[in-house]
């Protein structure tokens, strides 16, 4: 395992999530920001009523999502404190064995 590549992939998952996070949140005040225009035609009532749970489900979805590859990136920087520090500890064992006289 290459830590240096855990690290890396790890920041480019929380940029991803966080980019991500981002975009949701403008979706979501832009079309706040439009309102319900389907109110007074006539099919209003049977568009919002099918289309607005979507919608907050969908918003909730997004959001989770974005947490979730942020988690992701932070979980792939900490494996690679942990195998960096493997590494080092497995270093310092093996120094510290003697070495046979020939």
């Amino acid at each position: 395992m290459d830590p240096d590549v855990l690290r890396t992939q790890g920041t480019a998952f929380v940029h991803i999530g966080n980019d991500f996070s981002k975009a949701s949140k403008k979706l979501q005040d832009d079309l706040k920001g439009i309102g319900d225009p389907w109110k007074n035609c006539d099919f209003g009532d049977i568009f919002d009523t099918i289309y607005t749970p979507i919608r907050d489900g969908m918003f909730t979805s997004m959001d989770s999502l974005g947490e979730r590859l942020e988690g992701i990136g932070d979980n792939l920087q900490e494996m690679a404190r942990s195998y960096s520090e493997s590494d080092e500890q497995g270093v310092h064992t093996i120094s510290a064995v003697g070495r046979p006289a020939i």
